[in-house]
């Protein structure tokens, strides 16, 4: 009797062990299934987000490049764009312009120049009357500026500054003072003496000796005169994704081998 009761208890040991084996097996292929359900389900959607992302940025080029058209103002509708009209996608990109006192043009690069309208483009009228302050930097050596000022009657007159000497002169044609001079968020290097632009019409810099990005400033207060279209589209998905581009167009650029001296 007491055999057999040993036996039952063993063999109902063996069953409660068994079930639990079983159960853990479930719980882990259950784990494993709802992980890899999990994954892919999350790679599917961000490959989705990232699929209506890179539209979302097409959609808004495209409307850059529309509103580029256009004239300072004026406004155009990113889903009445033939390649956009009924994929989903709205937005508008709108096109300005930048005003103010200051101006801070581009990075450029050594012996690479930038046309600065000192008057209304594209007819030059209202020629700015007054003085400007060019402020100027460089990460590498120190460099140097090559002024060239064009009248609306084509008369030219040329400047230089160069704190450092770089270039053999007799005297200092327009000074510039080191230090730290801040700027639209730049902290500029050097700052120069006051430059007269009375009835100039276009001022054409050119850097010398090393990468240089210049900041122009008026003074007397008064804005300078317009220098380009500033362009903003942004586009957003009927999924809530939106992109947004921001875009600065200056206005032309006189090519270097006009009016400029090379070496």
């Amino acid at each position: 009797m007491k055999i057999s009761n040993f036996k039952f208890q063993i063999k109902y040991l063996q069953k409660g062990q068994i079930l639990l084996i079983t159960i853990m097996l479930v719980a882990t292929i259950l784990t494993v299934v709802l992980a890899v359900t999990f994954r892919s389900t999350t790679e599917t959607q961000l490959t989705q987000l990232e699929e209506e992302s890179q539209k979302a940025l097409s959609a808004a080029e495209a409307g850059v490049e529309a509103v580029l058209q256009q004239s300072i103002g004026s406004s155009v509708s990113i889903a009445s764009l033939p390649n956009i009209a009924g994929t989903g996608f709205s937005g508008q990109a709108t096109v300005g312009s930048i005003t103010g006192p200051t101006f801070v043009a581009p990075l450029l690069q050594k012996d690479q120049q930038y046309t600065f309208y000192l008057s209304d483009y594209p007819g030059f009228a209202n020629p700015l009357n007054g003085s400007l302050d060019l402020y100027f930097m460089s990460e590498s050596s120190c460099p140097s500026l090559e002024l060239t000022l064009i009248t609306p009657t084509n008369s030219v007159a040329r400047r230089l500054i160069d704190p450092c000497n770089n270039i053999t002169k007799p005297s200092e044609d327009l000074a510039a003072t080191g230090g730290s001079y801040p700027l639209q968020g730049y902290s500029f290097s050097y700052r120069s003496d006051s430059l007269a632009v009375d009835n100039y019409a276009v001022l054409i810099v050119r850097t010398l000796f090393a990468p240089t990005r210049i900041g122009f400033e008026r003074i007397g207060g008064g804005n300078l005169p317009v220098q380009g279209k500033y362009v903003v589209s942004e586009a957003k998905a009927a999924s809530g994704v939106s992109k947004k581009v921001q875009l600065f167009q200056s206005f032309p650029q006189i090519p270097a081998e006009f009016f400029v001296t090379s070496f």
